[in-house]
Order: C-alpha cells, then sequence, then structure tokens
C-alpha cells in the first residue's frame, strides 16, 4: 500500500509537470527501478502509466487541440511511425544490450535542457524540426522518459512559437505518439499493473491541473527539477550497469 501511494504521488507530480512543459517521466522511470522493477518492464510500465497526462492537458483547451491536429498531423504521422519502429526493437532488443544503452539514452534526453530554444526561421530549421520529431518518436517506442522535452527542443527549432502553444503542440504529439507504442507494449506481458494503475490515476489528476497551469510555471525550476534527477539518475545507472 505504501509503494501504491508513493507511485501514485509519483505520477501526479509527473503528470502535472508534463502537462506543463514535458519530460517529467525522468523522475517516475528512476522510481520504478528503486522499487525494483528490470529495466525494460519499468521503462513499459512508466510509459502506459504516465501516458494520460498529455491527455488530460489537452482537455483543458479541447478547441486548440483540433487546430493542433490539423496542423501537425504530417509531423504526427511520422512522430508514430518511429514509435512503432521503436516499441518494436524494444521488445526484441535482448535485455542486455537495453540496460548498456538506457544509461545513454537518459543522459541524452537530459541533455536536451541545455540546448537553446530560440525560434529560427528557414527551411533548414523546418528540415531539423521534422526529423527532430520522428527521433523522438522512435526515441519513444524504445525508451520514453523526457521525449517531451526532445519534442519542445524540436519545435523551437521550427516557426516561431508563443510557449503556450509550443506546450499544447507537444501534448499532442506525444499524446498521439506513447498511445501507439503503448498498444504494443499492451500485449508484451512486461509491465506492473499495480503500478501502472497508480501512476495512471496520478498523472491523470497532475496532468488536468498541469494543463491549465501551464503558463504560471518557472521554467527555471522546471529545469533545475528535471535535469537534477536526470543527470543524477543517469550517473546512478553508469554506475550500475557500466562498474
Amino acid at each position: 500500500m505504501l509503494k501504491f501511494a508513493l507511485v501514485t504521488l509519483t505520477g501526479f507530480v509527473v503528470g502535472a509537470i508534463n502537462g506543463m512543459a514535458g519530460g517529467a517521466s525522468l523522475i517516475s522511470y528512476p522510481v520504478m527501478l528503486a522499487l525494483g522493477l528490470h529495466p525494460i518492464n519499468a521503462a513499459i510500465t512508466n510509459a502506459i502509466g504516465v501516458s494520460s497526462a498529455n491527455f488530460f492537458a489537452i482537455r483543458s483547451s479541447p478547441h486548440t487541440a483540433k487546430k493542433l491536429l490539423r496542423s501537425y498531423w504530417l509531423l504526427i504521422v511520422l512522430s508514430v511511425t518511429g514509435s512503432i519502429i521503436g516499441a518494436t526493437l524494444l521488445l526484441s532488443s535482448p535485455p542486455r544490450v537495453f540496460e548498456r544503452i538506457v544509461p545513454f539514452l537518459l543522459l541524452a534526453a537530459t541533455s536536451t535542457l541545455l540546448l537553446p530554444n530560440k525560434p529560427r526561421l528557414g527551411h533548414r530549421n523546418e528540415i531539423m524540426e521534422t526529423l527532430g520529431i520522428a527521433s523522438s518518436g522512435l526515441y519513444c517506442g524504445y525508451f520514453g522518459p523526457g521525449q517531451g522535452v526532445m519534442v519542445v527542443a524540436s519545435l523551437a527549432r521550427g516557426k516561431s512559437k508563443s510557449p503556450t502553444m509550443m506546450n499544447a503542440a507537444k501534448n499532442i504529439i506525444v499524446g498521439v505518439t506513447s498511445l501507439a507504442s503503448n498498444i504494443i507494449y499492451l500485449f508484451s506481458g512486461r509491465a506492473d499493473w499495480l503500478f501502472v494503475l497508480a501512476l495512471f490515476i496520478g498523472s491523470s489528476f497532475g496532468g488536468t491541473l498541469g494543463g491549465r497551469w501551464a503558463s504560471h510555471m518557472s521554467p527555471n525550476f522546471y529545469r533545475a527539477l528535471i535535469m537534477s534527477v536526470g543527470f543524477g539518475a543517469s550517473i546512478w545507472l553508469f554506475i550500475r550497469y557500466f562498474f
């Protein structure tokens, strides 16, 4: 019961931050590992459990969501395609390979917070935006934590957008992309359903509030929180699997 409450609280925090900015599953993934789950099981449990956050954040602005679905349909299709490929790779890869790769993936996802998010105009940057979103979809299917940060970093390199609009676009892209990979995960037999339920409940409430609070979150606080957890977990995983 104590573990369930801890995971539910973690889900709430993750949902609130994901609704406001993204990348907070970098927090819940290490929690899953600390509770004794295998890295692949932890990634799948985490992905399914926190997926509700983006959809509940989208519900806070349904009219904007419909507009963004039409505007970003191509990026969504590319991201979903990448997600399906990534999920297939995850379930077909030897566990030992995943254990060796995951510290680098976590470190890379966290490091995207160090990239400047200044909008740049031009065809070249739109291409970079497209490649970035497609790559984030592949990453989502294979690992997942930090995808929201990667999506925001990619969107910031395309056409100029307001922070609120960019956050809403991120919720749409991440929500639909994670849904595709989660359908594959459902039949993997590797999810811990008690923890999935706890994360789902917590992230649903957190995502609803996060979508409403998006414009009030301190960027510095968000970056400091995610970077400290992400880099700390990366160091822990490097020590665990390489030393």
